[in-house]
């Protein structure tokens, strides 16, 4: 026993974290330092700096191009965040506190989602998520502006505690049944509705999710938000509003805009 005891001891130092040992992180011996300032290797791009072995080290690794968002003011991440306001992700994400609940909460991903999926997520978008057609460069901003939102949220007290769990409806499951929406605009449009769930089958004009929200881009005039008012307007006569549009009128039936309206109004539950 008093032979086992010293040798159980050297392989339990030997077997120790290099940070437990008093060594550099590992990432060093393979990686030079940069950006000390903001602190050590996993302030941005996560991984275990303990261990020597490759996969450990990598876990959840957080690649360079991905790890702008930790950077204050990047290039990258100020571009992503454009791009999310330009292409109104928020009409449908909630993305740095701001934003609608139709789709997953940006702030708020599962465990395990790493930077890499999100990239791939944009590029193969879920169902009645529009395809913006994003290069690489783009959807490497988007995922820096994403990162850093959540970063952002996750700053404020409380973030995430008592809130309900969130359903999220991709489809309706029942087009046939009474839906205005189905009937005099789904031919054309999609949109996704916390109500009904995914609304719509065309793909010629444009993903109505959130359409009377802040988070929708603006009218076809370009200077305010749609509201009921507006969109009636619209429906009755299109050209009047954008000449060029190749959208026709549309002739609703008396009561049906009335039932139009909550649908895509949608507000967020209590």
């Amino acid at each position: 026993m008093a032979v086992r005891l010293p040798l159980l001891i050297l392989l339990a130092l030997l077997s120790a974290p290099v940070a437990a040992r008093g060594g550099m992180p590992s990432c060093l011996k393979c990686h030079p330092a940069h950006y000390r300032a903001l602190g050590s290797c996993v302030a941005c791009h996560r991984g275990d700096p303990r261990s020597d072995r490759v996969r450990i080290a990598h876990h959840d690794l957080v690649q360079g191009r991905f790890a702008w968002f930790a950077l204050p003011g990047s290039g990258p991440t100020e571009r992503g965040r454009r791009l999310l306001e330009g292409f109104a992700c928020r009409r449908c994400h909630t993305s740095a506190g701001k934003g609608n609940r139709l789709a997953a909460d940006l702030d708020l991903l599962p465990a395990g989602t790493t930077a890499q999926g999100i990239f791939e997520a944009i590029g193969n978008p879920a169902l009645l998520m529009p395809q913006f057609h994003f290069d690489d460069r783009q959807k490497t901003e988007l995922v820096n502006a994403v990162l850093a939102g959540a970063r952002e949220a996750g700053r404020k007290a409380g973030k995430g505690e008592g809130e309900p769990p969130q359903v999220v409806h991709f489809q309706d499951g029942d087009a046939s049944r009474d839906n205005v929406f189905e009937k005099r605009c789904g031919a054309c449009h999609r949109a996704l509705t916390r109500a009904r769930g995914g609304v719509g089958r065309g793909s010629i004009g444009p993903n109505l999710s959130g359409l009377l929200s802040e988070f929708y881009p603006k009218t076809a005039a370009g200077r305010t938000a749609w509201s009921a008012t507006a969109l009636e307007k619209w429906l009755d006569n299109p050209r009047k509003s954008r000449e060029q549009t190749q959208m026709r009128p549309v002739v609703l039936k008396p009561g049906e805009f009335d039932r139009l309206v909550p649908l895509l109004d949608d507000p967020p539950a209590p």
